[in-house]
């Protein structure tokens, strides 16, 4: 049973690393605890590295005794001493609480679907208590120091085997012999991979949260996606905005796409140039919103608003100050915050979007109006995000895009200058995108906003931020199997959802960067950023930042992430549990 166990764990393995697990974990991990789980969020290195499991399990506590304290009933016993006694008044006022609830069995079991229903609904809706219990139940790298202590006993005889001396006296000195005993301690610490409910096995809540895990895992529904609409909670200030006609009394239109596009140091020309591209490939513009996020240098980008073509208008333009700093990840998230479509385009600013994007996009996503029942029925793997195939704009003006906006070097340009070996970058790339389902931020990834939101968004990192979401969606997809929305299994099917490429013509981005630097020496800079972010080195987002650009990541106006600041007004800097209180 063991060997048939172990090859099957082994099996999977390679199948999952056949088809690019290697790309996505760490080169140097081969445990099966890392490999097989799934995290409930993104995170950033940062927030991983900022605490321990264990104090994010204490903050979990406190969230919920806040939150949703009937979610804690079942794993708060009365406290007694070893007489039987109870501890103090509280302890005992909480006995008498329970006494009442829990009169007989059938309350007992009834209270305890309850707490689990509150449980399952923290781990399901709550940013604060998915993000504390996904990183509470990672793997993670634990040093044991073991002292080992030998004991060996020498025996010496202290006697002389001269002329004369019989055999009864050798015996007789053997056993009046000294035989002293000597005691060696050896001090050794063995790194091992672990996990917060290994080393706390009779942990209550860490074992109800771990059997509600699947369950926890699960997307909201596509008929929940398609009904998704979010209200700004926190709005930004809004540099400029305009409505198309068909929504100008409707602020709050629930637009199908919002296009999250980042500037930073572009140009409003430029801009213009790409949306209007857009604008007329799209099949119903009324039903876009495009958020645009301004994070410093840009100019002329108030002119992006009045942009229209052929009578056609987006249905809402926005331009949003985004003042945090911190690099791209914060930046994106910032704008899907902002966003009120119910599913976010994150596009470049200097990507072109293929003709009929927004159809493909709909349809690639929402599966041509079928539900998630539909979908168990005929066997199929609901999308839980997508993106275009890899291509490079290697036209006319697509060469001749400038490499910076900045007022002190608007004349700077490329000309038109074809870097040769450019096509065997988009093949390349391609390949990457479909064997391995690996696409990158420059192909235009998207999501249902419902999605992005339950996942965590993109991390509160600097650079690599669409590579860790795309893993996880990666991860989701490759070891994700036999649950779905309806609580049914299916145990015949590999995976419930994939990282679909949407079929059609792919996205085109700009080739600036192969004709500032090369071919081969771009690509080689690629490679090696992913190998030491994702291999054995593990290098920092900031630490890749300050290797590529030569300078300091983006100055944050907060270390935390959002979440954590969120984290820090509700329970403080440090979560702790009072002295009293019994963690079972």
């Amino acid at each position: 049973m063991k060997s048939v166990i172990f090859s099957s764990r082994r099996i999977r393995q390679l199948v999952h690393n056949v088809l690019g697990g290697w790309l996505l974990t760490s080169n140097t991990s081969d445990n099966d605890a890392e490999l097989d789980w799934i995290p409930l969020t993104t995170h950033s290195r940062a927030e991983i590295e900022r605490c321990t499991p264990w104090q994010r399990y204490l903050s979990l506590v406190q969230v919920l005794e806040l939150r949703y304290p009937d979610a804690l009933l079942p794993i708060l016993p009365p406290v007694t001493s070893q007489s039987g006694s109870l501890a103090n008044n509280e302890a005992r006022e909480v006995a008498t609480t329970i006494d009442r609830q829990v009169s007989n069995v059938a309350d007992i079991e009834m209270v305890k679907r309850k707490a689990d229903d509150e449980l399952i609904r923290a781990l399901r809706q709550d940013d604060v208590c998915r993000r504390l219990a996904s990183l509470a139940m990672r793997p993670y790298r634990a040093t044991i120091e073991t002292t080992t202590s030998i004991t060996t006993e020498t025996k010496s005889v202290k006697t002389s085997m001269g002329d004369g001396m019989s055999g009864s006296n050798l015996i007789s000195n053997k056993l009046c012999s000294s035989t002293p005993v000597q005691t060696e301690k050896h001090e050794s610490s063995e790194n091992i991979q672990t996990t917060l409910l290994e080393q706390l096995p009779h942990n209550r809540l860490l074992r109800r949260i771990s059997r509600m895990w699947k369950y926890a895992l699960i997307l909201p529904s596509l008929k929940d996606a398609k009904a998704f609409y979010r209200v700004p909670t926190n709005p930004a200030e809004i540099v400029a905005t305009k409505r198309s006609k068909r929504h100008q009394n409707d602020a709050n239109y629930p637009y199908q796409i919002s296009i999250i596009m980042p500037a930073f140091y572009e140009k409003g020309s430029h801009l213009i140039a790409k949306l209007t591209k857009a604008l007329e490939t799209s099949n119903d513009p009324d039903e876009i919103e495009v958020v645009i996020v301004d994070a410093g240098g840009c100019t002329d980008l108030e002119k992006v608003v009045s942009l229209s073509s052929n009578e056609k208008q987006f249905g809402k333009i926005s331009i949003i100050s985004f003042t945090d700093g911190g690099g791209r990840g914060p930046c994106l998230n910032f704008g899907a915050a902002n966003a009120t479509g119910r599913i976010l385009t994150f596009c470049h600013s200097d990507t072109t979007l293929p003709k009929h994007w927004d159809r493909s996009i709909v349809s690639t996503l929402e599966h041509d109006g079928m539900d998630d029942d539909d979908l168990f029925q005929l066997g199929k793997m609901r999308s839980n995000s997508c993106a275009f195939a890899f291509g490079i704009d290697t036209s006319p003006a697509g060469l001749a895009m400038p490499f910076t906006a900045t007022s002190q070097s608007t004349s700077a340009s490329t000309s038109s200058y074809f870097p040769p070996g450019i096509r065997a970058v988009e093949a390349t790339a391609n390949l990457r995108t479909h064997l391995y389902s690996l696409p990158y931020g420059d192909q235009v990834l998207t999501l249902h906003a419902c999605v992005f939101h339950f996942l965590g968004g993109f991390p509160d990192q600097c650079l690599m931020e669409d590579y860790e979401l795309v893993s996880l969606l990666r991860r989701r997809a490759a070891l994700l199997d036999g649950v779905y929305p309806n609580g049914q299994m299916k145990l015949n099917r590999i995976s419930y959802e994939k990282v679909a490429i949407t079929p059609g013509p792919p996205a085109l981005c700009s080739p600036r960067r192969w004709q500032k630097f090369g071919v081969m020496y771009t690509t080689f800079t690629n490679s090696r950023l992913v190998s030491l972010y994702a291999g054995v080195r593990r290098m920092s987002a900031d630490e890749l930042f300050q290797l590529y650009y030569g300078k300091d990541p983006p100055k944050r106006s907060s270390t935390d992430s959002p979440w954590e600041i969120e984290l820090k007004q509700l329970v403080g800097d440090v979560a702790r549990l009072d002295e009293d209180w019994v963690v079972t």
